[in-house]
């Protein structure tokens, strides 16, 4: 297995009406997500406001996952919260008004299939995918590997392969 840590001067920023969404995987490659050309998105968002409204994103599976305390989500009418460590799956159709201020971590998948999961502190076997990335909120050793606060990084093998984690991290797989 191999680790490769993506360059965070390679992230995308750009403004939403809750906050800033800060890119940190897209595919295909010249995929854009304004123009809603992509097949899988891995980005990570701030709230800003006391109030916002999920975009709406047709024919779009999703995960999300608070990297902050968490957050108050109104859907089909009903409030709940989602706490930091949980991950909500839901429909991009699904209007969604969330309460609270923070930041959150977010998997998009439009015409693949995938998955956003939190793995805890220990050994964790893996499945090899088409792409298979880990984040680091915080510094964290991944089989001897020391990855920074805010690490994204891809991960390669051959088969099944062991991640050993000194921390929580969340590990992202995606196939196509």
């Amino acid at each position: 297995m191999k680790i490769r840590v993506l360059d965070p001067e390679t992230r995308r920023v750009t403004d939403w009406s809750g906050g800033r969404t800060t890119e940190l995987f897209l595919y295909p490659f010249d995929g854009s997500y304004a123009e809603r050309r992509f097949q899988i998105r891995i980005s990570s968002a701030t709230i800003d406001i006391p109030e916002s409204r999920f975009t709406r994103l047709d024919g779009v599976t999703r995960y999300l996952t608070p990297l902050s305390e968490g957050f108050y989500l109104k859907r089909n009418g009903h409030w709940s919260y989602l706490p930091h460590g949980d991950v909500l799956f839901f429909s991009g159709e699904e209007d969604i008004l969330c309460r609270g201020s923070g930041r959150d971590l977010n998997l998009m998948l439009k015409g693949a299939r995938g998955e956003m999961r939190i793995l805890p502190k220990g050994d964790h076997a893996l499945t090899l995918h088409a792409f298979l990335f880990l984040y680091c909120p915080e510094e964290t050793s991944v089989n001897g590997t020391v990855l920074l606060a805010d690490s994204f990084a891809e991960i390669t093998s051959a088969g099944f392969s062991t991640l050993k984690l000194s921390r929580p991290a969340v590990l992202f797989s995606a196939d196509v």
